[in-house]
């Protein structure tokens, strides 16, 4: 008698299984939900105040690819007329309903970052609270995905481990990624410098190299989680992840850009209303939060998948 191969889950199966993980732990949503409601509701904060630092460089920045020199001035203004809230938390994997980013902050409807220390300093408030609030979000989530019976205070303890293991891998992550992207750093700049032409086909490759290392390293966050691994086992798993079905990643990945990018226009535009605002924000966290917990899925199944198959 022939024993049958267990069959592979397909992105739909890995999907249905994230959000059946979520109904679990349904209450998970009310933390995107909460950090929606402070990105729409809450004050922006703009570094519109440091306009005389900044504008010279902006203009510097922006003249790399051309225009003329009212454009060039609309896209510095636009800059330093954003609300930079969501774009300095760079440890948030909370998914969140972004709020429309340009406010007038010389109107004293935004809090107006006034020097490089103030920027510093909210930088590093931002991203603190952004990667707690991350850390038990996904330690939830990865509970619910993985089968672990926690209490709430268990939890609460194990993701301020995992805050701390995340930092270190992106800690370790920038090292090893700016030791090895030094060289050819210097080659960018010295092309950039002999031949301005260049620029934008040379940002043009870093963009495509970055993307390459944030999906081969991307489900380092979801090793830690699921198989407990410190920082360079989490990207050695993530790696080999990837590597073994890179179009399944692909796949995945692209299919949570289009749900969230298309329901993203959708949410926008009954946010328009405070009961539409009230919608938008739970059904945002619903699909984002279903969509975080597939990936965890995806991890956990495919490297469930692998490790049976080494033994076979």
């Amino acid at each position: 008698m022939s024993i049958g191969k267990p069959r592979n889950a397909g992105l739909v199966d890995t999907i249905g299984a994230g959000y059946r993980a979520l109904h679990r732990r349904l209450w998970v949503i009310g933390i995107p939900m909460a950090l929606s409601a402070y990105l729409w509701l809450g004050t922006p904060v703009a570094i519109a105040p440091m306009a005389s630092q900044l504008r010279s460089s902006l203009h510097n920045l922006s003249s790399l690819f051309g225009g003329t020199a009212s454009e060039q001035e609309r896209i510095a203004q636009g800059v330093l007329s954003t609300d930079v809230r969501l774009a300095m938390a760079w440890l948030n994997f909370v998914p969140v309903l972004a709020p429309p980013t340009l406010v007038e902050a010389s109107s004293g409807g935004a809090i107006g970052l006034r020097g490089p220390l103030e920027l510093a300093a909210a930088m590093i408030l931002i991203n603190l609270l952004a990667l707690l609030l991350s850390s038990y979000f996904l330690t939830a989530l990865s509970e619910a995905v993985s089968g672990e019976p926690r209490g709430p205070l268990s939890s609460l303890r194990h993701s301020l481990r995992v805050a701390g293991d995340i930092a270190r891998y992106l800690l370790t992550l920038a090292v090893v990624g700016f030791v090895l992207a030094l060289p050819f750093l210097a080659i960018s700049a010295i092309v950039i410098a002999a031949l301005p032409g260049t620029a934008l086909f040379i940002l043009l490759a870093w963009y495509i190299a970055l993307f390459w290392a944030y999906v081969y390293t991307g489900f380092a966050p979801e090793a830690i989680l699921i198989s407990k691994a410190g920082p360079l086992r989490a990207i050695y798993n993530s790696v080999h992840i990837v590597r073994r079905d890179l179009m399944g990643t692909l796949g995945l990945l692209l299919l949570s850009f289009v749900i969230l990018s298309g329901l993203g226009v959708i949410w926008r535009q009954i946010a328009a209303t405070p009961p539409g605002l009230a919608l938008a924000i739970l059904s945002s966290a619903y699909i984002g939060s279903g969509l975080s917990a597939a990936r965890l899925e995806f991890y956990r199944e495919r490297l469930a998948r692998w490790a049976i198959a080494g033994k076979a």
